[in-house]
């Protein structure tokens, strides 16, 4: 995801992703009712039931972004990461991003939270992914065009990155999953625009393959995963589609992590 910013209409074939699905081909395949993580301990979960983002758990800086942990205008990143971009209350966690000036060189602030490779700046309690773990994010995901969230490992040097999600939200139907190892995964073409409602995406990372699933349907499998990394959540503002508004904000429900016991 960041060491390769996809440009949204551009065919996956570019960067080694299988083709764009329908909806309607993976229904044929989608048999579960739901991803047998779900079922599984938890190892790490944020519900977001605070008023302020548990610094226990997250920092928002992040050894993937080159310029001070906090930006990163190399990856087609306009914005500068900012606890103030974060608001937690009635049980969500927003992310919003604004163009305001935060900092030198950066039109935009917004957010980005790990769970570890912080640059010496927390988490309190840091938390590693590991091969077979279940991560599930549930989120409403931004209207406004310009914007880049997703949901992402991170190792230090990306050699074992894995996308759960990326989505440009200039085009409101899809989603690209992706392991960054080896370029596997799929591009989902929904039926219906995507913001419009909460959704829930979730990603088995190995052992043997990784299974992306939106709302409990099974979407396509890839590669492996080995090794551990950090947990990141953000909301990138994307530079090679900049935002013609000034504000935009997307809503987390939780953040959880399932290990097989």
């Amino acid at each position: 995801m960041r060491r390769k910013a996809v440009i949204v209409g551009l065919s996956l074939l570019a960067i080694g992703v299988s083709s764009a699905i329908t909806y309607q081909a993976m229904a044929d395949d989608a048999k579960a009712s739901g991803a047998p993580g779900e079922q599984w301990p938890t190892a790490f979960a944020d519900e977001f039931n605070g008023d302020q983002v548990d610094k226990s758990k997250w920092s928002i800086y992040s050894d993937a972004e080159s310029d001070q942990c906090l930006g990163n205008q190399g990856n087609k990143q306009l914005e500068w990461h900012t606890w103030d971009s974060l608001s937690e209350a009635d049980g969500h966690l927003t992310i919003t991003a604004r163009k305001n000036s935060p900092h030198s060189g950066y039109d935009w602030s917004s957010g980005l939270i790990t769970t570890g490779h912080a640059c010496d700046h927390g988490p309190d309690s840091a938390f590693a992914v590991k091969p077979g773990d279940y991560i599930e994010t549930r989120l409403k995901l931004p209207e406004e065009k310009g914007f880049w969230p997703s949901t992402w490992t991170w190792n230090g040097d990306g050699s074992n990155e894995q996308d759960t999600y990326e989505y440009y939200s200039d085009n409101p139907r899809k989603l690209y999953l992706t392991n960054q190892t080896d370029k596997s995964g799929c591009e989902y073409a929904a039926d219906a625009d995507l913001t419009g409602d909460w959704h829930t995406i979730g990603e088995q990372i190995g052992p043997d393959k990784t299974v992306w699933y939106l709302d409990g349907k099974k979407l396509c499998d890839g590669g492996a995963y080995s090794g551990d990394g950090a947990l990141l959540v953000d909301m990138f503002v994307f530079a090679d589609i900049p935002p013609t508004v000034d504000k935009a904000s997307m809503d987390l429900d939780y953040v959880r992590v399932h290990r097989e016991g």
